[in-house]
């Protein structure tokens, strides 16, 4: 069994925090690159390490997870490859990392969640993508508040019927926006799509 130490990250929000997470050949250096590794190896350059990151929008890449606190993990582990090809790298929680190196998400799994992050993101906004993630999280046929004016801000969702509202009674108007929240909620179209991008349902 692979020994396990405690190790530091550094979350998106800049704090340290401490995890236990099992040692594995990967050796992952976290966000920042400033976890010890046993091998000499260089970082991961700055300009790769940012667009994995803000591939997964600076969280997990797993759907079902999408936790904060990030490391960089290598599909095919750095002791084979030796190098830090950006196809090659998708940010994982230390508990999602853990469960890479030992096998309970493999790397083909890996690979189909990164190429449907950048088939996601080159069609939505990271707003966009967040708040359907979002809805998707809630019981079937329950939705947000959304005041009516952002609805621009949610267009590509809304052309594509991932996304809809309810429309509530019209409360206070203001210079002709009505300022009473409408229900925004997840569409079957848009519960399709996510569910194409591949989660696993437990």
């Amino acid at each position: 069994m692979a020994e396990t130490s405690r190790l530091l990250f550094t979350t998106d929000r800049g704090a340290n925090q401490s995890a236990l997470a099992t040692a594995a050949p990967c050796q992952a250096l976290d966000v920042g690159n400033k976890k010890m590794t046993e091998e000499k190896r260089p970082p991961i350059p700055a300009e790769i390490e940012r667009k994995v990151l803000v591939e997964a929008g600076h969280r997990c890449a797993i759907p079902t997870c999408r936790h904060i606190h990030v490391e960089i993990h290598h599909i095919i582990p750095w002791a084979t490859c030796q190098k830090h090809d950006y196809d090659n790298l998708i940010a994982l929680c230390p508990n999602c990392h853990t469960r890479a190196h030992n096998g309970e998400i493999d790397k083909k799994s890996l690979r189909i969640y990164k190429a449907n992050l950048r088939f996601a993101h080159d069609k939505f906004s990271q707003l966009e993508i967040d708040t359907l993630f979002d809805l998707y999280s809630l019981p079937k046929g329950k939705g947000r508040p959304w005041p009516q004016y952002l609805n621009l801000m949610l267009k590509r969702l809304f052309d594509s019927k991932y996304v809809d509202v309810s429309e509530m009674m019209a409360g206070m108007i203001i210079s002709g926006v009505k300022s009473t929240p409408d229900i925004l909620y997840i569409t079957d179209e848009g519960r399709a799509f996510i569910d194409s991008l591949g989660i696993e349902h437990k």
